[in-house]
């Protein structure tokens, strides 16, 4: 889930007194399997007009350390139309905990609301409830290359190269356009 938080501050400043920003909606979280391990009660709930959040709770089942290794797969649909095309990009591979400290040494920002997040260097990562109330995607942590659409990205948690858990989320990229 966190992991598409890997990434970077991008507006871009165009001629006329136009700024245009890219920003970046929750559009869909899934959990697959590894509800024994993690399970992940979060829904993607439209919050006014214009933005939608993410809430819900995340349930540690047992005690994880880095011997769970996310992968991650990105998927890119240019056209907003569900049409994805696998994206060769990728966020590197890490472990449980190691994922928690580098949100807490990169991105503390992001994750500070986030009620019962593990420690930093909490290894193993207790049995917990983590709460997410409303949480807005960080559009500050966008590449500056990052392409406009949906982006689907599919991460997946193994043990001993065997994949006990997979979720997918899909986010709405695109360019926000107002006068400044």
């Amino acid at each position: 889930m966190v992991n598409a938080f890997k990434l970077i501050l991008l507006c871009l400043a165009a001629l006329g007194g136009t700024t245009t920003c890219l920003e970046i909606l929750f559009e869909q979280f899934e959990q697959f399997s590894g509800f024994d391990i993690v399970d992940m009660k979060l829904r993607v709930r439209k919050f006014n007009r214009t933005m939608m959040t993410l809430n819900g709770t995340i349930f540690i089942r047992q005690p994880i350390d880095n011997d769970l290794v996310f992968h991650t797969d990105l998927f890119h649909s240019r056209l907003g139309n569900q049409q994805f095309n696998h994206y060769p990009g990728r966020l590197p591979t890490c472990g449980f905990c190691d994922f928690f400290d580098n949100l807490h040494n990169v991105y503390e920002e992001h994750i500070h609301d986030i009620v019962n997040v593990p420690a930093l260097n909490e290894c193993p990562v207790l049995v917990r409830e983590a709460h997410i109330l409303d949480k807005v995607f960080p559009s500050s942590v966008l590449p500056p290359f990052c392409p406009t659409g949906l982006w689907k990205i599919v991460i997946s948690g193994r043990l001993n190269e065997e994949e006990k858990l997979n979720y997918h989320m899909v986010v709405k990229v695109y360019e926000n356009n107002y006068f400044g």
